[in-house]
This record gives structure tokens, sequence and C-alpha cells, in this order.
């Protein structure tokens, strides 16, 4: 047996014959041995009551088991053990995880960037204060039929376009406080470029514009907003608000933001980028708590990280590294943006959406507009040859590291623990592995679900009303343990040229195992390239693997079965020695040979 973790008791969630409520499949035998080749079988606890049954071969057999928690519920934690029995005298074959299928030799060109921890630490803050302080509706506007209609009437109308060298009074949220719609910094910003979509402004504490940017590279900045940015995440997730009436987002760029990652951080440590606050759509003044904020602008902005080429703010930094450094930023800010503004309009919503899916989303859009920007196809299946073309620094290289990497590398962290981690965990403001598990199920449901038509599917996303789980698997019209189960077995058979093996169980958007192992040869300092996916090997009749694993998630064991062996047995167990029976517990099995 291979074990590459420590079980960690979390919290004991074993009930016994408990209902949780969703509908099971229909029952199925608990013998595999009738399993054709790609055939995936799934077992509700009544099923495998005596375990999972494969009598004596001749031929030789190999099986993947994935044991889910399909609990719709957030961070249901069950705890339980895996044993595999065998007949006396039977050989028993064990496979390691690096036997998972062909694996890529291509190497990563150049140094890559570390995921950036303080950005998901600065979202985390202003997120988590988004939710917990600011409310949709009030006692004076049980419906919000007028919160946003009002609000923009009296704002957008004196609205106007600003020019070059106008300066703008702008209020900038604190988000090293606890509270960002009391604590804020207020500056002026000299507008250095405007076009169709956006006003590009530069903080006046951090000096004339043309000290930081070129005039050229500042309308770069615009135009790729105008021409990819905007464009797609538009299409993605819906038309922006306009709450000033200026058909344009304000891109700040200001060393307030510089402040939010600790001085003299060591390279490749991570930094801040910037960040969106949903309290700019809200009136600055009001009777009822959580329905105004006096940091408001009172219009869509973005405050992102400022060249800083003496380190004045803190730490040195470069007009090229800030200009790569925030692309993705804006592509990820600018879904929350769009989510939170067509929410807060909609007078059929009443919250913000889910963190996880929320964030799932936002990742989703620079994923999106990195696509644009390369030229693939909504549903064009990736090669980690596409993405990263090239050994030396180039073009491509900028693009992979500011749209591409930061999802792989974050989908890498959850597929060396998929027991510790859930795609719907309330860990997403916290957690890496999180939303990189986030963002590949709505990546694969958007793949399998979406009726070819990944735009469509997103866009019904954020528009609700409903949020997260409901919300999702309303919109994939599927219940929410299929969804589990099919993305459970996609994360393993993935391009692994499994005969027979249903398309849903396969992704569209990239093949798996060309863009993870090099990926994960750099996240993990691999010494050679291998797919990140932990798979435990079911060894001899002695072993008992300890596992738990989180709802919306499961652990992955591997069932090599050689010609002429005797009869098997696999048990899910609770940690008392019984069948286990936990709520959401389903258990599949893929026939992989």
């Amino acid at each position: 047996m291979i074990n590459r973790f420590a079980p960690i008791g979390l919290i004991l969630a074993i009930a016994c014959n408990g209902s949780d409520g969703i509908t099971p499949p229909n029952p199925v035998s608990s013998d595999i041995s009738s399993m054709a080749v790609g055939e995936v079988r799934a077992f509700v606890p009544a099923d495998i009551q005596n375990g999972i049954d494969l009598p004596p071969q001749t031929s030789a057999r190999d099986y993947v088991i994935v044991v889910g928690n399909t609990s719709p519920q957030h961070d249901i934690v069950a705890n339980y053990v895996v044993r595999a029995d065998r007949s006396p005298g039977a050989a028993f074959g064990i496979s390691a995880p690096s036997d998972l299928g062909a694996q890529s030799t291509l190497t990563v060109g150049g140094q890559l960037p570390l995921v950036r921890a303080p950005q998901q630490a600065l979202d985390n803050t202003v997120r988590t204060f988004e939710r917990r302080n600011l409310v949709f509706r009030s006692a004076s506007d049980p419906l919000g039929v007028s919160r946003f209609s009002l609000r923009r009437s009296t704002v957008a109308a004196t609205a106007s376009v600003p020019a070059v060298g106008d300066r703008l009074n702008l209020k900038i949220p604190d988000a090293s406080t606890t509270n960002l719609c009391t604590n804020y910094i207020a500056t002026q910003a000299v507008v250095a470029s405007v076009s169709s979509r956006a006003i590009l402004a530069v903080d006046t504490l951090d000096g004339p514009p043309t000290l930081l940017f070129t005039q050229q590279q500042m309308d770069s900045i615009t135009s790729e907003f105008d021409l990819v940015t905007y464009p797609t995440d538009a299409s993605y997730f819906g038309t922006p608000t306009d709450v000033d009436g200026n058909s344009r987002v304000i891109i700040l760029f200001t060393g307030q933001i510089n402040k939010l990652t600790p001085p003299n951080s060591p390279a490749g440590t991570g930094f801040v980028g910037g960040f969106f606050f949903a309290g700019d759509f809200f009136p600055p003044t009001g009777t009822t708590p959580g329905t105004f904020c006096p940091q408001s602008n009172q219009a869509e902005i973005f405050y992102l990280l400022s060249p800083d080429p003496t380190g004045r703010f803190g730490n040195v930094r470069t007009t090229s590294s800030v200009r790569q450094g925030t692309r993705g930023t804006i592509a990820h800010e600018f879904q929350h943006m769009i989510n939170a503004g067509n929410r807060y309009q909609n007078p059929a919503v009443s919250d913000f959406e889910s963190t996880w899916l929320d964030e799932a989303l936002a990742h989703f859009g620079e994923d999106a507009v990195g696509r644009t920007q390369r030229n693939f196809t909504d549903l064009q299946t990736l090669l980690y040859s596409d993405i990263l073309p090239c050994s030396t620094p180039c073009a491509q290289a900028n693009d992979f590291n500011a749209f591409f990497f930061q999802n792989l590398a974050r989908l890498t962290s959850w597929m060396d623990k998929p027991n510790l981690y859930s795609p719907t965990s309330d860990l997403a403001d916290t957690s890496l592995a999180t939303r990189g598990a986030a963002w590949a199920l709505v990546r694969y449901a958007a793949d399998n679900y979406s009726n070819s038509d990944p735009r469509t599917f997103t866009r019904k996303l954020v528009a609700g009303p409903d949020t997260g789980v409901t919300n999702f698997s309303k919109v994939a019209a599927a219940p929410m343990d299929t969804l589990v189960k099919k993305w459970l077995v996609s994360m393993y058979a993935d391009h692994l040229g499994i005969s027979g093996l249903d398309a849903t169980y396969q992704w569209r958007s990239y093949n798996l195992q060309s863009v993870m192992p090099p990926v994960a040869k750099s996240v993990l300092n691999q010494q050679t390239p291998t797919y990140p996916l932990f798979v435990q090997s079911i060894g001899s009749g002695s072993d008992n693997i300890a596992a738990t694993n989180r709802s919306g998630s499961g652990t992955y064991y591997r069932l090599n079965v050689p010609a002429n062996s005797g009869a098997k047995n696999v048990k899910v167990l609770d940690i008392s020695g019984n069948v286990a029976s936990f709520a959401g517990e389903r258990v599949y099995v893929l026939r992989v040979q």
C-alpha cells in the first residue's frame, strides 16, 4: 500500500442508516465481475452491506474505486476505513499512483510564479465583509424594488466621461481593517487613459502617471480591457452594471494596494494584485445598517497595485511586473463586479452568491479571458503545448502565467489531497485547493452540462436568484450527487483512452493528462512530471486504510487484479468496524481494464 498522508480526524459524521435527502440510484449488484471496460457503477450503503465482490477471475482486471461524499451540506466530514479481503492463497496485485496512465514528458518553460496566497487572503477579507455587512433588502424597502433604480437615477443623471488630465475624487476602502465601509483613504486620481469601456486613473499620491507608465502602456491596458476582458467576461457572466452612467469601469492604480503586501516580501511569496468592492454599488448614506456604505464611490471601480520603482510603499514594483501581475486580477475581479452588481440590481435576489461558486466563476473568468487572448475556442481541448508553447520567455508565457497557471496550480493542490478539500466547501475563502477544485467542478460542468454553450451556462449561474449548490444543480439540470460522481470519476479518467467510457466522464476544455503533470512538477517540486491525483492502492487483506473526506469530494483507490486470482471483497467501514453509512455516501467503481 502507498499512503502519502496521515489521515486527519475532523468531524465524525457516521450516521447509521441515516437519510441525506438525496435520491439514491436504483439498487445495483455488488458483484463487479460483469462490468465492462469503461463502465461506471454507483453504490449506496444498502448495495454493499457485504462489501464490493469480485469472484475468482481468469483474466486480469483493473478498477478504480472512489468513496464519495455527496451530502449537499457544506463541510460534512466522514471518517471511515477501506478494507480489501482476499481468498486464502490468492495473489493480489498492487498498483502505485505512478501507474496512472501515460505520463507527459513535457517540461515547464522558465520560472513559474507561486500561487498568490496574499491575494487570496485579501479576497477573503473583502468578500467576507460584503456577505456579513452589506444587505440587499431593508425593512423600509422589503421588496428591494427601488434599491438600485432610484440611486442610479440620482448619480447617473449628472455623470459624464472624464478626459485625460482630469482629477477624480475617490475613496479607497482600507482592506487592512475590519470595516471597509467606514475605514477608507480619501484621495485624488489623475485620469491617464480613456477608452470606450475603461477609465485608467493613477493615484496622485503615487506621483504623475507618466513617471510610472508610458502612455503606450496605459493605453494598452485600457485597450486590452476593451477588446478582450470586457467582452469576454460580459459574454460569460452578463452585462455589467453602470451605476454612474458613463458605460465605463474605473481602473485605479494606487500605492494603497501595495501596502497590503508585507514589506520586504521575498520574491515568489506572492503579492496583492488588487480587488473590487461591492460597497461601491451602495449609497454612501442611509438609515438602515447594511444598506449604505460611507466609502462608496457609486461607480464600477477596480483598485490595483501600482508601480513603485523605489519601494516607497513597501516593495519595489516595476511597471512591467505590475502590468503582467494585474492582468489576471482584472479578469477575476470583473466577474465579482458583474456578479455582485447584477444580484444587487435584481429585486428577486436577496443575497450575494455563495463563496465557493463566486470564486469558481471568478477563476473561470481568468480561463475564459486567457482563451480569448490566445484565440482558443470555448470548448477547445487544450494541451500543455497549447497554453505554453515556448520554452523561453515569450508573449505566450505571459498569457500562461496571467490566465492559466494559477487555476491549474490550485487544482494540483486539490488533486494531491482530494480527501481534505472539496469544491463546495466554505473553506473557499481560505483554501487554494478548495478554489482549484471549485473551478474544476464548474469548468467540468460547463463542458458537459451546458448543451455545448458554456457562456449561457455561466450567465445563468450569475443571474441566480438561487445561490451555491442549489443554483449550480438547477442550472446544470442535474442532481448534485450526479455532478459530483461524474466530476470525481473524470478527474481520474480524463483522456486516459479507456474504451467504452461515457463521454460525460471526459473534459472537453482540457486534456488533463497533458496539462497537469508539468504544472504539478512545479507546484509539488517533483523531479519528473507525474499526474498529481492521489490514488491509494488496495493491498493485502491485512490492510485497513483509514480515510476521511468532505462533502462534495472523495478518495481514490486502485484495485489491480492479476489473471487467475482468487475472490476479492472491498468494504467501507466506520471506525467501529461496522458497515459505513454516512450522509451522502456513494461508492463509484470504474473498470479501467
